[in-house]
C-alpha cells in the first residue's frame, strides 16, 4: 500500500485521488501515509536514477546521454542561479553571422535575369522590357 502512494505522489497525483484509489479519506491518508505524502516523489527520483546509472554502467548509451544531458542542465541552472544572487548576468554570446540563404526560386530567377550574360548570344536572351522570364 506504502509503494502505491509513493508512486501516485511521484506522478503528480492529488491527495483526493491517491484516498480515491486506495479506499480511504484524506484525513486517514494524511494519518497513516504522512512519510510518503511528503517523500514519495523524493524517494522514486533516487530509485530511477539508481535504474538510469545502473544501465548507463553497463553500456546503454541512451541513459549516458540522457544522465549527462540531466548533469549539464542541473550545472547551468546552478550557474545561473550564482550569477543571479552575484547580480551580475554573463554577456550574451554572439554567434558568427551568416548570410541569409537564398531560396530556390529567387536562384532561379537571377540565373533568369543572367541567362546568356558574356557570351555570343549577348542580347538576345535578355527579357523583354515589362516581361519576367520563365
Amino acid at each position: 500500500m506504502r509503494r502505491i502512494v509513493e508512486l501516485m505522489v511521484s506522478c503528480g497525483d492529488s491527495k483526493e485521488t491517491v484516498s480515491r484509489a486506495i479506499g480511504c479519506s484524506v484525513p486517514t491518508l494524511e494519518l497513516h501515509f504522512d512519510e510518503e505524502l511528503k517523500n514519495g516523489y523524493a524517494k522514486k527520483r533516487r530509485e530511477i536514477l539508481t535504474w538510469m546509472e545502473r544501465g548507463a554502467r553497463k553500456g546503454n548509451a541512451t541513459l549516458i546521454k540522457r544522465l549527462e544531458e540531466m548533469t549539464r542542465v542541473t550545472g547551468a541552472a546552478a550557474d545561473f542561479e550564482a550569477q543571479q544572487q552575484e547580480g551580475t548576468t554573463p554577456a550574451p554570446v554572439a554567434g558568427p553571422t551568416r548570410a541569409a540563404k537564398r531560396g530556390k526560386k529567387e536562384v532561379q530567377r537571377e540565373d533568369a535575369f543572367n541567362a546568356g550574360a558574356n557570351s555570343e548570344w549577348g542580347e538576345d536572351l535578355a527579357p523583354l522590357p515589362g516581361t519576367k522570364p520563365n
